[in-house]
């Protein structure tokens, strides 16, 4: 129910529920309806400008800095990712089975890797992104000695939780760019000491050096912006932060 709840209130979503309510309104409220649909047209209009969408998600991306060498932190020996979306389909090749930011994820931790050989590789989610995400790192050079799969996880406070018991001493934090600020508070607050790595960024820094054109990759990342201020504020209602 959340998540339903979440889906609708992201700027695309609720862009559709007043689309929706603006048609049913036509049969009887002619100028309800044409203020839902007005309403509906705004909402995807701005959300769909690369400034706004940038203004939006920019602040949750770029609040960490990137990691560029792992041999800055000699003591680390993980490396967490935690999952994205990842095809059930195994006609398809494996590597084409994951979703855009769940590849960004398995590339950044290969990256760390090499520069970290000794580390081992935690990948936290759902039984089937984590294991599809896992072959991945292993079919992309990843020794298997050194994967281990968290496949308990629906959610990033399940994973802070399931975590908890398997790593006493700082560790890499592999996740979205957008995503990490969630993550790194809902670890922190199971008492984990994760080092942000993010990846997989939507934007530029600085909403100035945005595209002002709407287009449908910036409505998305508008979308993932508010799903994260949004699930932000349920984990903080739920008590997970």
């Amino acid at each position: 129910m959340a998540s339903i709840i979440g889906a609708l209130l992201v700027p695309s979503g609720l862009a559709s529920v007043l689309f929706i309510l603006g048609l049913l309104a036509a049969w009887r409220w002619r100028r309800l309806s044409w203020g839902l649909l007005a309403a509906s047209g705004a909402i995807t209009l701005v959300c769909s400008s690369g400034v706004i969408a940038t203004a939006l998600i920019s602040p949750l991306e770029y609040e960490y800095p990137a990691v560029l060498d792992a041999r800055a932190y000699p003591e680390i020996d993980h490396i967490v990712v935690l999952t994205g979306y990842a095809a059930d389909d195994p006609d398809m090749p494996l590597t084409g089975r994951l979703h855009y930011g769940s590849a960004f994820r398995v590339m950044m931790a290969l990256e760390l890797h090499k520069q970290c050989t000794a580390c081992e590789v935690i990948v936290s989610g759902g039984q089937t992104t984590a294991t599809v995400m896992g072959e991945a790192l292993v079919r992309l050079g990843l020794p298997r000695e050194r994967l281990i799969l968290e496949t308990a996880s629906k959610n990033t406070a399940a994973s802070a939780m399931n975590l908890r018991p398997m790593l006493l001493e700082p560790f890499f934090l592999i996740t979205s760019a957008g995503h990490q600020r969630r993550s790194m508070a809902v670890l922190q607050a199971q008492g984990l000491r994760p080092i942000p790595v993010p990846t997989d960024y939507q934007g530029p820094k600085d909403w100035r050096d945005a595209e002002v054109r709407p287009s449908p990759q910036s409505l998305f990342a508008a979308d993932l912006a508010m799903h994260e201020y949004i699930g932000f504020l349920w984990y903080r209602l739920k008590g997970a932060l």
